[in-house]
């Protein structure tokens, strides 16, 4: 006996034959489309920046450089020059180490402006001038900076932020910089001032054993702590500074007449609720000519007696609170003497 296939399976036999994917039907060209390509990665592709592994060195063209090693510098010349704008320098965590009759560290070329330059990480050393001479650049960042033992400045800079370096050891002025922030900064040993802040700030720093503490012509230093300086603490030596939140202990233990724990060499500053503790001679002490109208509020000074404020007339000055006990005065701008 014959079986026949029901017609309504031949359908679905048949509709699931021409609905097969054209490839199971007919294949492409054979032929490989080319060479094999290569798989890895090229150097520039992983690090795409220069390395730098020999001194002197110098930048000319914008990019990203790093150091390879710790470098030693040569007499008479510089480490590295950046004679260009747009460089990022990463020290990498090594030194540039300097040698007798050396010149600077990291040098930025006078007389000519190289814009958005960054310094980090790193140790500059042993230098016959500055550890970072950067005054002619601008738009700059140096951070996490061990500067130590150079001739010069430690660090130089214009329009720049200074953040999170340390300056141990220079025979100028530790930070130098004009125009700039400074901050979150540690400057010792100094043969001239820890800090120059002209049109600057300066905020969170601690400064000591150097010449004068801080320096500002004019500018903004809060919240640092600065400790036996020879001079002043603190020396304001133009008009418009703000000078709040600091400490200052045993600065000017040379007693000089014209130093303090903060000096006002001029007026229309504002000196507020800043402590000051032992400083040879005079607490917060304003120049005795030329120094008008400078508002000294909310601040306490121990340790120099009579001296603990040393302020002459024509200033704006909070109430004096000089005995023990209980606070009675309840004036907010009150300053106090112990």
């Amino acid at each position: 006996m014959k079986t026949r296939v029901p017609v309504v399976l031949a359908a679905v036999l048949l509709s699931a034959f021409l609905l097969q994917p054209s490839a199971l039907r007919a294949q492409g060209s054979l032929t490989p489309p080319g060479p094999p390509a290569p798989l890895m990665k090229t150097l520039d592709q992983i690090e795409a920046r220069t390395p730098v592994s020999l001194l002197p060195y110098t930048i000319t063209n914008p990019g990203s450089y790093y150091l390879t090693t710790n470098l030693t510098g040569v007499s008479g010349a510089n480490g590295i020059t950046i004679a260009s704008g747009d460089v990022t320098l990463d020290l990498n965590g090594f030194r540039l180490l300097g040698v007798p009759g050396s010149l600077d560290g990291i040098f930025v070329p006078t007389n000519a402006l190289y814009l958005n330059l960054t310094v980090r990480n790193g140790t500059v050393r042993g230098w016959g001038g500055s550890g970072v001479e950067a005054f002619d650049g601008e738009n700059t960042i140096f951070e996490r900076l061990i500067v130590s033992d150079v001739g010069g400045f430690g660090i130089d800079a214009y329009g720049s932020v200074i953040r999170d370096c340390q300056v141990d050891g220079s025979g100028n002025t530790g930070i130098a910089a004009n125009v700039s922030e400074i901050r979150h900064c540690v400057v010792e040993n100094c043969g001239f001032d820890g800090i120059d802040a002209f049109d600057s700030q300066v905020s969170d720093c601690a400064v000591e054993f150097n010449l004068y503490g801080i320096f500002a012509s004019p500018g903004k230093v809060s919240d640092c702590v600065i400790e036996t300086n020879t001079f002043s603490g603190i020396y304001a030596g133009a008009s418009g500074c703000q000078l709040t939140g600091n400490t200052c202990l045993g600065n000017n233990h040379n007693a000089g007449a014209s130093d303090a724990g903060i000096y006002l060499a001029t007026g229309n500053n504002r000196v507020e609720d800043n402590h000051v503790i032992g400083s040879g001679r005079a607490g917060i002490q304003v120049a005795a000519a030329g120094a008008s109208n400078n508002l000294i509020i909310r601040n306490s000074v121990t340790g120099d007696g009579a001296n603990n404020y040393v302020i002459p007339a024509s200033q704006i000055i909070g109430p004096l609170i000089t005995t023990t006990g209980f606070i009675t005065n309840s004036n907010p701008w009150a300053n106090f003497s112990f």
